[in-house]
């Protein structure tokens, strides 16, 4: 992050500071306020920072005081534990020591967690730099469980004599991170520190679009024509001749995903060799959230990969059915089917014995035996016949 220049760094006067628990449990949702002192006319904030991103998880940032107004550009990475939050105020300015925002947090684990803010983070009074220096909140988690389940601190309003806050809400949709499949919004708002002589609303596409519509009472329908990210507006017109607005974001996806069609790698296959389902689709407008498997009318899994390894299957026919869910919830489903074959086992033949085989070996035998006989009977009458000659020849 840059440094602040010299020129800067002698120029300001205002610090900003993270206030909060020094201690919470594993599992508590807890807040870090942001307060700046010594601020002067201050209309415009930027607090760029840090956490410990495997420690802690940013569930929520909100402004505070008199910054009712969320400027573009605000997100936060989980993944590197980097946040940018920006408001603004169209009317009363920023002075003395206040909050400026709160931003919510849950503990995911034991250790020393951190949350603080970078130089590049900004305190502006009419485009001119307030900013002098940032600070640093240490977090110890434990394991101790908390005794009664914690809840989110409210955020105090501030509002000082002569000064108002104007909020604006939704009972429909009141996630402005969460994707709905309702088209018509529940707006409120609530107006507070001073009477207001006009309210205004918007809804539009435009995260700055215009509130022009007047507003006889606290709440309105709105409808939303097409699927996407949609902004509601309020605008307030007090009697002293004042004026502040703010922004509500609304997220719609009614559109189920592309059509997803499953398929094995093989089919007609033994057991024992390796096979994958594969799967995949795309949702135009809030994304794909989530797969389901199911194998033979069992769930399987529930996954964000495209494939799933097919294995501990009886030989047969299997059914394999996927449903594929976008963020809003709808969802598109696709089956398929493959076979396993038995696995092939060498045989040993066993020959079958019967009474013509008994016969057959008792025949063999006996002509055996008979011919045996014949060849000693013809074997003693030659010798015989050799003796006889030889007896005639010597007389």
């Amino acid at each position: 992050m840059p440094l602040l220049t010299w020129a800067q760094t002698v120029q300001a006067a205002a610090n900003v500071y993270p206030t909060g628990p020094k201690e919470v449990n594993v599992g508590q949702t807890f807040n870090v306020a942001f307060v700046v002192s010594g601020a002067k006319d201050v209309d415009t904030i930027r607090l760029n920072g840090n956490y410990t991103q495997d420690l802690l998880e940013l569930k929520l940032s909100q402004s505070a005081g008199v910054f009712q107004n969320v400027s573009p550009g605000t997100y936060s990475n989980p993944a590197t534990g980097i946040f940018s939050f920006g408001a603004f105020t169209l009317s009363s300015k920023a002075n003395g020591t206040q909050r400026i925002a709160v931003l919510t947090f849950r503990a995911k684990k034991a250790g020393d967690a951190y949350v603080q803010l970078g130089t590049s983070s900004r305190l502006l009074s009419a485009g001119e730099e307030q900013i002098g220096s940032v600070g640093r909140l240490n977090i110890k988690i434990t394991e101790k469980a908390p005794v009664a389940p914690e809840q989110p601190l409210p955020i105090p309003s501030v509002i000082k004599p002569g000064e108002a806050a104007i909020s604006l809400f939704s009972t429909s949709h009141p996630d402005p991170n969460a994707w709905y499949t309702a088209n018509e919004v529940l707006v409120g708002w609530k107006i507070e520190g001073k009477e207001a002589k006009t309210v205004y609303i918007g809804f539009d596409q435009d995260p700055q679009g215009p509130a022009e519509k007047l507003a006889s009472d606290s709440l309105a329908k709105l409808i939303a024509p097409k699927d996407g990210v949609w902004y509601a507006h309020l605008g307030v017109s007090f009697k002293d001749k004042t004026y502040q607005r703010t922004d509500l974001r609304i997220q719609i996806d009614r559109q189920k995903p592309h059509p997803i069609q499953p398929i094995a790698d093989q089919t007609g296959i033994r057991p024992s060799i390796p096979n994958t389902l594969r799967f995949g689709t795309l949702d135009d407008v809030s994304g794909i959230a989530r797969y389901d498997v199911f194998l033979d009318g069992v769930f399987a899994t529930s996954t964000q990969e495209q494939s799933y390894d097919l294995k501990g299957l009886a030989p047969g026919i299997h059914i394999a059915l996927v449903k594929a869910y976008d963020r809003a919830g709808n969802m598109v489903e696709g089956s398929t089917n493959f076979s396993l074959i038995a696995e092939q086992k060498p045989s040993i033949l066993v020959a079958k014995w019967t009474l013509w085989d008994n016969l057959k070996v008792l025949f063999f035998s006996l002509f055996a035996v008979l011919f045996i006989i014949f060849l000693l009977i013809w074997d003693r009458k030659r010798r015989e016949e050799k003796g006889k000659k030889r007896l005639f020849r010597r007389k």
